[in-house]
């Protein structure tokens, strides 16, 4: 096993016994199989965020229909029991559903370090230009994504900051210390200086 990198095409038994390369036609296709699971990998970034989206609304959806509003007769229609228990279900599959995507990204993930730890340069280029490639066509999509979710959180945090504003002025001194106290709270920022005494 190489400690430095090397150049060559015979890598020999290459991340499981059975599977020998000797040959450069079999170096050269492992090394394209490498660079597609790499874009795959760059790919399953923004599936990753689709899933967990779609889960938030589903959680949303199903407290939505147990809030505190409804009344207690219609919780107990077998047509709201259905629906609880319909929401219940999808819930739990997205869930599954983005545990084993998870499980996968990670899986591969795994797979193209070990590729990478062989130190074999063709194979380190391979992987860097499927990571280049898929980063080129997905990560447009990707930032867009997380730039909507930070602006999501923004708008949160702005009501809530509206929020806390309008509970000083609708209630009394007690609860105005805590609602300040809990903003100063949230936005402070600590430095810890430790003394380097050896």
């Amino acid at each position: 096993m190489h400690m430095w990198f090397w150049f060559g095409d015979n890598l020999g038994s290459f991340l499981l016994p059975g599977y020998n390369v000797v040959t450069t036609p079999s170096f050269i296709c492992t090394c394209v199989g490498l660079t597609a699971l790499a874009i795959l990998y760059e790919g399953m970034k923004i599936l990753q965020i689709k899933i967990q989206q779609n889960n938030v609304i589903r959680m949303q959806e199903k407290r939505a229909g147990t809030s505190e509003n409804s009344s207690l007769l219609s919780k107990l229609s077998s047509r709201s029991i259905g629906k609880q228990f319909s929401l219940q279900c999808m819930s739990w599959s997205m869930w599954c559903l983005q545990v084993f995507h998870w499980f996968i990204h990670t899986l591969f993930g795994y797979i193209l370090m070990l590729a990478i730890m062989t130190y074999n340069v063709y194979v380190n280029i391979a992987i860097i230009l499927g990571g280049c490639i898929g980063y080129w066509i997905f990560g447009p999509k990707l930032i867009e994504l997380n730039l909507a979710r930070f602006h999501k959180r923004q708008k949160l945090l702005n009501c809530d900051e509206e929020c806390a504003g309008d509970n000083i002025i609708n209630q009394g001194p007690e609860s105005t210390v805590s609602v300040v106290t809990e903003q100063l709270v949230t936005e402070a920022t600590v430095e810890v200086h430790v003394p380097r005494d050896a």
